[in-house]
């Protein structure tokens, strides 16, 4: 004769956990809050910091930086201090409220609104008048290999 024994979901106490985990699972404000602060000071640290984009790829110097030899968008620390995150149940956005933060995130060019041309100062001194400015992408929203490392890490340690 064999014999058996039969582990149900009840008797080994998955269920309540089970049940746990998906009313944890319903409303993810909580984590998406812990999320949104990662990037946001990911963010910030890849600004003040490291000028790498989220995927590794150095951005390219500016002019302003190159010349005094500061760091590409770290001159009065505005695009680093602009980024903010709003949470939700399900999701977390970030971004940056500066007019000119899309800009330097996908780059572009800027074209003159009226006249021909556009004048701007220099950073060693003097006046430049051209017909378009042309800015690199230099992107810093995003989520870095670490980024995810450090996301999972919070969604485990909700979970648990």
């Amino acid at each position: 004769m064999g014999v058996t024994l039969t582990a149900d979901l009840d008797l080994l106490g998955f269920r309540a956990v089970l049940g746990a985990y998906g009313a944890a699972a319903r409303d993810l404000t909580p984590l998406m809050e812990q999320v949104g602060a990662l990037l946001e000071t990911s963010t910030a640290d890849r600004i003040r910091d490291t000028n790498v984009a989220p995927d590794g790829v150095a951005w390219p110097k500016s002019m302003r930086a190159e010349e005094d030899g500061g760091k590409t968008l770290l001159d009065r620390g505005r695009v680093a201090a602009a980024n903010q995150y709003i949470a939700g149940p399900n999701q977390v956005e970030i971004g940056n409220n500066l007019i000119y933060g899309g800009i330097h995130q996908v780059g572009g060019d800027i074209l003159p609104k009226n006249g021909a041309a556009l004048s701007f100062p220099l950073p060693g001194g003097g006046w430049a008048t051209v017909g378009k400015v042309t800015i690199p992408a230099r992107p810093y929203l995003g989520i870095s290999a670490q980024d995810a490392d450090d996301i999972t890490a919070a969604a485990v340690d909700y979970f648990e």
